[in-house]
């Protein structure tokens, strides 16, 4: 039996509300011999709502996560081609600032409208939280090997956290980042250094609030200063804030035209790269299912009925009757029985 399903999986393709804008052509998919036509087995929301048990938990939180990332992304490409349509062909008025408000609205709420799916870079994060890299106006100071120092950060909110991170005279710059990861880690802020011996920062995107506004350090008056000073923490320029700009000030679209040709660039690209998620549930789904053409299992069961009446009393037939079907797959009783 199939998995059924009430609608053909998820699109590809941009939906855009005005009929006049030229819709992007959908995304181009890999050519599978094995394919069958208008045999889609990726289940819609209210399938996976309703019959929360069939499948196991992480496949549920899978179909929900890649289903939940599409749908905000094909939003997102369509309201930034519907603006960018609006201005090149010079409209104002209503239209234009119906298209820019909803884009913004979008870029505004990309946390609760993705469930964290998709990054500040719309790039979609499946398997780990979305974060946002920043850096700090001190950071520097705490690569410094001259002198020993204990360094005290602390995030302020409903209860103040502090960690002490000991700095020790004549670390090398990588030993120094490895115990600032010690301490900042309990805030869940990771510091990574490039090759210029740079430092950046890293946070989970749901605790980037508190930190960019409350994050602060006291030193021993050799790097910091003995009394609490704060951090204004600063985020990477990202894809969402750029077209955030245009969504505000849409006359800069001309300017900003080969960033949101990133952007498209961008979203285009994600979601190919969800289409092979898709498809990694598609094989998960067909490994679960025993694939009988319709009618084969109503067949089956009216055979083993006509068998079992003729073999009243035949012994042998009845248990040879009930050891078939204690052989079956477990997956075959599941889909006869759902």
């Amino acid at each position: 039996m199939q998995v059924g399903l009430t609608h053909s999986g998820l699109s590809l393709t941009t939906p855009v509300s005005t009929g006049s804008v030229n819709t992007p052509s959908a995304v181009r998919r890999p050519n599978s011999g094995n394919v069958r036509p208008n045999d889609n087995r990726f289940p819609e929301s209210p399938l996976i709502s309703t019959r929360p048990l069939r499948y196991n938990v992480q496949l549920n939180q899978q179909l929900t996560s890649v289903q939940q990332a599409d749908n905000y992304l094909s939003r997102v490409e369509g309201q930034l081609l519907q603006l960018r349509y609006a201005t090149q062909n010079g409209r104002r008025g209503a239209l234009l600032e119906e298209a820019a408000g909803a884009l913004d609205n979008l870029l505004n709420h990309r946390l609760a409208m993705s469930q964290q799916t998709v990054d500040r870079n719309l790039a979609v994060t499946l398997e780990q939280p979305a974060r946002v890299t920043f850096t700090l106006p001190a950071a520097q100071r705490l690569l410094q090997s001259d002198e020993a120092e204990t360094v005290i950060f602390s995030v302020a909110g409903q209860r103040r956290e502090m960690v002490a991170v000991a700095l020790e005279a004549g670390s090398s710059p990588r030993q120094q980042v490895l115990r600032l990861n010690t301490g900042l880690g309990r805030f869940g802020i990771h510091a990574t250094m490039d090759s210029q011996q740079q430092l950046s920062f890293s946070v989970e995107e749901k605790n980037w609030q508190q930190v960019s506004s409350q994050l602060s350090v006291r030193g021993e008056d050799k790097r910091f200063s003995s009394s609490f000073t704060a951090l204004l923490a600063r985020p990477e320029n990202s894809i969402s804030d750029t077209l955030s700009e245009v969504a505000r000030q849409p006359q800069r679209m001309r300017e900003l035209q080969g960033d949101v040709q990133k952007a498209l660039e961008q979203l285009t690209q994600q979601r190919s790269h969800l289409f092979v998620q898709q498809e990694n549930v598609r094989r998960r789904i067909d490994e679960m299912d025993a694939q009988y053409p319709a009618g084969d299992a109503l067949g089956h069961a009216r055979a083993l009925r006509q068998h079992l009446e003729g073999s009243a009393g035949n012994y042998a037939s009845v248990a040879r009757a009930v050891g078939a079907q204690a052989n079956l797959q477990p997956g075959t009783v599941k889909n006869l029985l759902t």
